[in-house]
C-alpha cells in the first residue's frame, strides 16, 4: 500500500486535519507533516484524535518542533524531524526522552517559570488530562440528523417515443423462429364429362348359316334407344339336332349407347330391335349401366389467389401461437415484448402445379420466420425518464419516488420495437448532501434554518445530541443529512 502525505500549516487545527482526511482515499498510510507551533501538535489529546480519525491506517507526523515530537511518542503516534527521516525510519518514534530532547523541551518553558511540587504538577497534568478529554468529547460525540426538502415542479406530461433496435434507445434481445400453416382452398372450375351405358347383348341366329356382326351394328330398345357393338360377332349357325330338337345358335357381344348420359341406363330385356329380324334375334340379359354426364371439379387460378390471400392471417395465428411460447419460457429479469411480427419465406405447390387440378379441395403449406423481442423487465420505462431527465432544469433532478410512466401503444417493425408512452414526474433541486453537512458544521443551532433557506431548502426536521448543545457538531462527519420526497408545496 503507499503512503499519502498531507501538508498542515502553522494554523492548522484538529478540524482542519478531519477535513483533509475525509479527502484522501480510505487505505494506505498517512503522513502529517505539520508546521511547527500548529494547534494541533499543542496537545498529545489532539494528536490522539488525529489518530482515532484515520484508524485503521497508521498515522506517522513530521514536524521540526522536538517538543510536538516528544508528545508523539507519548500517545505512540511514529513522529521524524523530516520526510526523508520518515522514509528511512531512522528515529523510534516510542523512545524515552534524551537529555538532549528534554533540554530542548526545558528551553520552551516561559522564562522565570519555575517547577511544579510533584503533587501539584500531578494535578496540573489530570486537568490538562480532564481538559483534553472534555475538547475530545465535544468534538466526537456530538451528532445531528437533519431533514430538508428541495423545492419541487413538475415536470409532464409529455409523449415520449422509445425504440428498441438498431440505432434506437435499446439495445433489445431478438427471438426469431420458423413457424407453419397450413390453408385449405376449394375449387370452382369444372369440366363436363360424358359416359356412355355399357352392357352385353345377347344375339340368335334364326338362320341355318352363320351370322356375321360387324363392329359398330345398331341395336335398339322399343322407345328408340340406341346401342353399338362394341366388337365384331359372328351368330354360330342354328341346327336341328333330331326331329323335335332345335339347336339355336347363340353369341354376346358387348354394346354401347349411341348417346352419352342415364339415358343409356337400361334394364334387362329392353334391347330387343335387330337391325336384320329376319337373320337373328337379339336381347340384353342385363341392364346396361355407367352412363352419366359427370361434373369434375377443376382448380382455377382465382382459386389458387383466394386461398394465398388468407395466408398471411394463419401465418400470423402460428406467430402468435410462438409468441406465447416465448412468453411462458422462464427468462430472469428480461420481459418478451407482446408484439410479434412475422415474414412469409415460402408457399407451397405453386401455380404452375396445382392450377388446373381436378381436385374438390387443395392445401398451401406456408412457412415464414416469426420474431419478437425482450428487453430488461425495468425497461422502456427506465429509458423514457432518461429523455424526460433531459428537459431537467440546470441544478436539478428527477425526484424517482414521484415518476409515472404509462404505455399507450408498441408497434413491431422491422428495425426492432417503438413504445409510445406518457410520461411525468417532479423535477427537484440537487441536494449537495456533504456540502450541506460543512455548511452546518459548528454553526448555531438557531442559523441552521436561515442557512439552508439561502440555499432554497426547506429545514424538515433537526435533531442533535446533546440537546443543550447550542451549536451543531464541529465534524461534519457527524452531520447525517436526508431528504425529504419531494412535494409540489415545497420551496424557501
Amino acid at each position: 500500500m503507499g503512503r499519502t502525505i498531507l501538508d498542515l500549516d502553522a494554523r492548522a487545527t484538529v478540524l482542519d486535519a478531519a477535513e483533509r482526511l475525509a479527502r484522501v482515499p480510505p487505505d494506505g498510510d498517512i503522513a502529517f507533516v505539520v508546521a511547527p507551533g500548529a494547534p494541533i501538535l499543542r496537545s498529545e489529546v489532539f494528536i490522539e484524535v488525529l489518530r482515532s480519525q484515520a484508524a485503521p491506517r497508521r498515522v506517522s507526523i513530521v514536524t521540526a518542533d522536538a517538543r510536538a515530537r516528544s508528545l508523539a511518542s507519548a500517545v505512540h503516534v511514529p513522529a521524524y524531524a523530516t520526510v526523508a527521516a520518515l522514509e528511512r525510519r531512522e528515529l523510534d518514534p516510542t523512545e524515552q526522552l534524551t537529555i538532549a530532547r528534554k533540554a530542548a523541551i526545558a528551553a520552551m518553558r516561559p522564562a522565570g517559570a519555575r517547577a511544579l511540587p510533584p503533587l501539584r504538577r500531578t494535578l496540573a497534568v489530570l486537568g490538562s488530562l480532564a481538559g483534553a478529554a472534555l475538547i475530545l468529547a465535544a468534538v466526537v460525540l456530538p451528532e445531528a440528523r437533519v431533514i430538508v426538502a428541495p423545492a419541487a415542479e413538475p415536470l409532464g406530461p409529455f409523449d415520449i417515443a422509445v425504440r428498441a433496435g438498431p440505432g434506437g434507445d435499446l439495445v433489445p434481445k431478438t427471438l426469431t423462429a420458423p413457424v407453419n400453416a397450413k390453408v385449405t382452398g376449394t375449387a370452382t372450375g369444372s369440366r363436363t364429362e360424358e359416359i356412355r351405358g355399357k352392357g352385353t347383348v345377347q344375339l340368335a341366329n334364326r338362320t341355318t348359316n352363320d351370322v356375321r356382326v360387324p363392329k359398330g351394328t345398331i341395336f335398339k330398345t322399343a322407345d328408340g334407344t340406341q346401342f353399338l357393338s362394341t366388337d365384331d360377332a359372328t351368330i354360330p349357325r342354328s341346327v336341328i339336332a333330331g326331329p323335335f330338337e332345335l339347336v339355336i345358335g347363340r353369341v354376346g357381344v358387348g354394346v354401347e349407347a349411341f348417346v352419352a348420359g342415364p339415358p343409356g341406363n337400361v334394364p334387362a330385356g329392353r334391347i330387343v330391335v335387330s337391325p336384320d329380324p329376319q337373320r337373328y334375334a337379339v336381347t340384353n340379359p342385363e341392364a346396361t349401366s355407367g352412363g352419366e354426364i359427370k361434373k369434375i371439379p377443376v382448380v382455377k387460378l382465382e382459386d389458387y389467389d383466394a386461398a394465398a390471400k388468407r395466408a398471411p392471417d394463419a401465418l400470423r395465428a402460428a406467430a402468435e401461437g410462438q409468441l406465447a411460447s416465448w412468453v411462458r419460457e422462464p427468462r430472469a429479469g428480461e420481459l418478451v415484448v407482446q408484439r410479434v411480427s412475422v415474414r412469409q419465406t415460402s408457399i407451397a405447390p405453386a401455380t404452375v402445379d396445382l392450377v388446373a387440378r381436378e381436385v374438390e379441395t387443395f392445401d398451401l403449406n406456408v412457412g415464414g420466420i416469426a420474431t419478437a423481442y425482450s428487453v430488461p423487465e425495468s425497461q422502456p420505462k427506465e429509458a423514457a425518464l432518461k429523455k424526460l431527465g433531459e428537459t431537467v432544469a440546470p441544478g436539478n433532478e428527477i425526484d424517482p419516488r414521484a415518476t409515472a410512466v404509462d404505455v399507450k401503444s408498441a408497434t413491431i417493425g422491422d428495425d426492432g420495437i417503438t413504445w409510445q408512452l406518457s410520461v411525468r414526474a417532479i423535477q427537484v433541486q440537487r441536494v449537495d448532501r456533504p456540502g450541506i453537512a460543512r455548511l452546518l458544521a459548528a454553526r448555531p443551532v438557531r442559523e441552521a434554518q436561515r442557512a439552508l433557506a439561502d440555499q432554497d431548502l426547506v429545514l424538515v426536521r433537526l435533531e442533535w445530541v446533546p440537546a443543550w448543545s447550542p451549536i451543531l457538531p464541529l465534524l461534519d462527519a457527524r452531520i447525517t443529512v436526508e431528504v425529504e420526497p419531494a412535494s409540489l408545496t415545497s420551496g424557501p
